[in-house]
């Protein structure tokens, strides 16, 4: 792969993920609908409930905007493992907003999830990306990135693993032992924090 053609939104890494996903697990499906409840309120008798009543009103909070759930629907996920069940997600720098450091920093210490969560709030600081098109996508991304990391635990699945999209250049791994132990090594979940 040319060098010069990698950029932070490249295709071939997304591809490369996925390749390494399928070699791991036998498949991997990419932009997979899951026929999951966007509303907070249906989660009401479950044990995500009160955390997502939470972290809801605290993004509400933050600007201003209350009304930023659109879809009836979880949004599909990046990509989806059956075999264990689990959802991957490849978090480009617009993950890393002010609104998604509201919700991460509401994030319940019992709640599971496979990625750091402080890194994750660390990338929020330091990016601090802002998408004003329309005026509310900050908070419907991030609301949407908490349904993905908090609603698989009800069913059974693995907690969510986020990888950051400018941490590698991904396309240049290839199948290698080496390439792929050190790929297994990221889908592991959170580092401890003394080695981050």
């Amino acid at each position: 792969m040319n060098a010069n053609l990698h950029s932070a939104h490249c295709r071939a890494c997304k591809e490369r993920v996925r390749a390494l996903l399928s070699l791991l697990y036998g498949e991997s499906r990419v932009n997979h609908s899951l026929p999951w409840s966007a509303q907070p309120h249906d989660y009401a008798n479950t044990m995500i409930g009160g955390p997502l009543e939470q972290i809801y009103s605290a993004l509400g909070n933050f600007r201003g905007h209350r009304d930023f759930i659109k879809s009836a629907q979880v949004p599909p996920c990046d990509y989806f493992i059956s075999d264990p069940p689990f959802i991957v997600e490849f978090d480009e720098s617009q993950h890393f907003s002010g609104a998604r450091l509201v919700t991460l920093t509401n994030y319940p210490a019992t709640i599971a999830v496979g990625f750091s969560l402080s890194h994750w709030q660390e990338l929020c600081r330091i990016i601090n990306a802002k998408d004003h098109q329309p005026f509310d996508r900050d908070e419907r991304r991030a609301w949407y990135d908490v349904l993905r990391d908090l609603v698989p635990s009800l069913h059974g699945y693995q907690p969510t693993v986020r990888l950051y999209a400018e941490q590698t250049q991904w396309c240049a791994l290839t199948d290698s032992a080496r390439d792929v132990s050190a790929f297994r090594a990221l889908l592991k979940g959170p580092l401890p924090d003394s080695i981050e």
